[in-house]
């Protein structure tokens, strides 16, 4: 086979110098390319970015893309705790490849990211982006990588559970494997016996230990980057008699939203009302609805179920007072529509908010829900209410 002949045309190296031929192999790159500043400003970007991003990104000089773009420690999502361009400016050579969903608008729907910063002073940052598939639960790299937690698992509401790189939803969530998973995530600061699981998703004895063991390798496969095909699991540890969640490298919303409105309450005691008020809307943000709502029949889901409502309940209650004493109306009956939601048949908060909603003239509203009220407490308990809204009104 003989050798192939070079092209005619200019040496390389006289065009690169030129910047002819370098300009020529970006435009004519067929993955989109951005190139940022050190102050995540967009210095230029090639064609295929324009086909890929479309409408979606201003790709104007100057903007500024990047971490909106990646979802850079956006809340609630795989990199809330990690910035991509400043790991890559930590990090020898390109880092792993990425995927992430691309916003409406985009020519695809997600994309397959790598970053890397530019030598010699590694401040400015180049972006590849490959159409990618948002259903695509290829592992094209370690998610162990970024920094925080490698798998979120949210659990207020139905369940989720991602990855750094994708969703790992599926109906794997509603089987066995699945269960187990809720199981873990419910009994999650302490270590689950293998006989404990048995009796709480088999209480007939349909299944032993190593049909548990079975539903557990599969459980790791649905969650590992490459696998469970040995241990050790990076998330579900293999404990004596057995198992537990790695609370280093799963991260739990329950978790978070009861920490943070642990610090509200810690700030309100302590006087600062603002502080406290972030605290609290920040938790209760996460609060999507009942604990593993998606396992409404599972006994054993329902004493951190309740633990956690009595929680947010406290929190709203809370939030509801500090709205009131700044004199924010709108926002307390906000507060306290959503925790009569989660409370409603407690009287007493209901009579608050007919309270409130009186105090702003949102009468109309007041007497619908005074009405529902009503009817709700007959037909459940045989029970008139012991106040009217004209009891409520005089003093407003």
């Amino acid at each position: 086979m003989t050798s192939p002949q070079p092209r005619a045309g200019p040496r390389p190296e006289r065009a690169f110098a030129d910047g002819v031929l370098a300009l020529d192999v970006l435009d004519g790159h067929p993955y989109a390319i951005l190139v940022e500043d050190s102050e995540g400003r967009l210095l230029g970007h090639n064609r295929a970015a324009e086909e890929m991003l479309g409408a979606s990104v201003a790709l104007g000089a100057g903007a500024d893309v990047g971490c909106d773009l990646l979802g850079c420690r956006q809340p609630g999502g795989p990199l809330e705790d990690t910035c991509l361009h400043e790991r890559a400016r930590e990090h020898e050579g390109p880092l792993p490849e990425l995927r992430i969903d691309l916003p409406d608008g985009a020519g695809v729907e997600a994309a397959w990211v790598v970053v890397s910063a530019l030598e010699p002073d590694r401040e400015a940052i180049v972006t590849e982006l490959r159409p990618g598939h948002p259903n695509d639960r290829r592992r094209r790299s370690e998610p162990h990588w970024t920094a925080g937690p490698q798998l979120r698992i949210l659990a207020l509401g139905r369940t989720r559970v991602m990855s750094a790189e994708a969703s790992l939803d599926g109906r794997w969530l509603d089987n066995r494997p699945g269960q187990i998973l809720k199981v873990l995530v419910a009994e999650r600061h302490r270590r689950l016996y293998s006989d404990e699981i048995i009796d709480l998703l088999w209480p007939s004895g349909t299944h032993d230990t190593g049909g548990l063991r079975n539903f557990i390798h599969v459980l790791r496969e649905q969650l590992e980057p490459q696998g469970a095909t040995t241990p050790p699991s990076s998330f579900v540890l293999a404990t004596p008699g057995g198992y537990a969640l790695d609370d280093t490298r799963v991260w739990i919303d329950a978790d978070a939203f009861e920490e943070l409105l642990g610090a509200g309450r810690a700030a309100s005691d302590g006087g600062e009302d603002a502080e406290a008020h972030e605290y609290l809307r920040r938790g209760l943000d996460l609060y999507r609805g009942d604990f593993l709502a998606d396992e409404p029949y599972a006994e054993w889901a329902l004493p951190e179920r309740e633990r956690l409502r009595r929680i947010a309940s406290d929190g709203l209650r809370l939030m509801a007072t500090i709205d009131e004493r700044r004199d924010d109306l709108a926002a307390a009956s906000a507060s306290l529509g959503r925790l009569a939601d989660l409370e409603p048949y407690d009287a007493d908060v209901h009579r608050e908010l007919l309270v409130v909603l009186l105090s702003r003239g949102r009468r109309s509203e007041a007497l619908r829900h005074y009405e529902a009220l009503r009817r709700r407490m007959q037909s459940t308990f045989a029970e008139q209410l012991d106040f009217t809204l004209a009891e409520l009104a005089p003093g407003i």
